[in-house]
């Protein structure tokens, strides 16, 4: 597994050379794609539910996307995604303050 920051024409280029095998940095928005082969509908709903919201405080470091391909939509990853999203609560100190300040 190759990790990169840097440029989309490069990126392409590691991408096609890796086979995909690559995770890339891109600008503190990391996101997911989710391919067309639905399987393991509840580890990949766990994970994904961690990777938005076990956070160590840095909101760059956690995914911000999902793209899924339309084959999972007749799976139940969301109704999974809600039903661990719906558990996280500031008592519990499973899902932390987002802030923003606009002027």
């Amino acid at each position: 597994m190759t990790l990169f920051t840097g440029s989309s024409k490069i990126v392409d280029k590691l991408a096609y050379d890796l086979n995909g095998r690559i995770k890339v940095e891109d600008a503190g928005f990391d996101w997911k794609i989710l391919r067309p082969d639905v399987h393991k509908v509840d580890y990949v709903s766990w994970v994904c539910d961690q990777d938005a919201y076990a956070s160590i405080g840095q909101k760059c470091l956690t995914q911000s996307l999902l793209f899924v391909h339309e084959n999972w939509k007749n799976s139940s990853l969301m109704s999974h995604l809600n039903h661990l999203a719906g558990r996280r609560t500031l008592d519990n100190l499973t899902i932390g303050s987002v802030l923003r300040v606009s002027y």
